[in-house]
């Protein structure tokens, strides 16, 4: 398996675990000086940000839920001013009021290197062509593993959504060697593929990452025979960045 990383990916635990802390701390100070719902959390506790001096502290931090995301939507739960947001993405708002998240400039690098880890993780290298189905839009999915194929040098092709058959086009025309999107999307084209009688033998594909949906071990296994890759499963969270957590 590459690692994109090493120094990051492969650091001693006793180290590992200082970084996290002092990442912690950091985070801890920043909510609660510029942070109103986070403050009045940790007042109600009686709880300061330095009353945390190690991992096992995690516990006497308080949850954020859901609706409180909601509630604050959409700016109130950000840590700066728009001026330092460069972008905003929100979950679909299927079930109530959208999520919203804001990222900076230094935030963008952060992700684009965590999902860089995530593809090369997965097989894929500079010497790769992305195929990214994921629609582009608000949701962090397509953005995420976009940025995160340009940062390890790969090929990428933004096709978005779109019927089975153009994904399939374009895999071969372009000679995508990975496809990324969502398990059901994959088993689609799988399906286009046997409709239309193209064998496998004539695209290029070798990897496949996958997310934005829960899929088991089964659909896998299906999506690997069905395409002739290596499968894998990479969640992702909004509220924590996005793909690449």
């Amino acid at each position: 398996m590459p690692i994109w990383n090493p120094p990051a990916e492969t650091m001693p635990r006793q180290q590992l675990e200082q970084l996290q802390l002092e990442r912690l701390q950091a985070v801890l100070n920043r909510i609660w000086e510029s942070v109103p719902f986070y403050r009045r959390k940790f007042e109600e506790l009686g709880l300061m940000p330095e009353h945390i001096r190690s991992l096992d502290d995690l516990r006497l931090l308080p949850f954020t839920a859901k609706e409180d995301l909601r509630t604050g939507y959409p700016y109130d739960l950000f840590a700066l001013p728009l001026r330092e947001v460069v972008r905003i993405h929100a979950s679909s708002g299927a079930t109530g009021p959208p999520t919203v998240v804001g990222y900076t400039k230094n935030d963008l690098r952060n992700w684009g290197e965590l999902v860089a880890r995530v593809l090369s993780a997965g097989g894929a290298t500079k010497d790769d062509v992305i195929q990214v189905s994921f629609s582009y839009g608000l949701l962090t999915d397509a953005f995420g593993f976009h940025q995160g194929a340009e940062e390890i040098g790969a090929s990428v092709i933004p096709v978005s959504a779109g019927a089975p058959e153009h994904q399939i086009k374009v895999m071969r025309d372009f000679r995508s060697t990975a496809l990324v999107g969502t398990p059901s999307y994959a088993l689609r084209i799988a399906e286009a593929l046997e409709e239309q009688q193209i064998p496998l033998s004539s695209l290029h594909l070798r990897w496949g990452m996958f997310g934005s949906a829960p899929w088991p071990e089964t659909v896998r296994q299906q999506i690997e025979q069905a395409l002739g890759i290596s499968a894998t499963d990479n969640y992702s969270i909004s509220e924590v960045m996005g793909p690449g957590v």
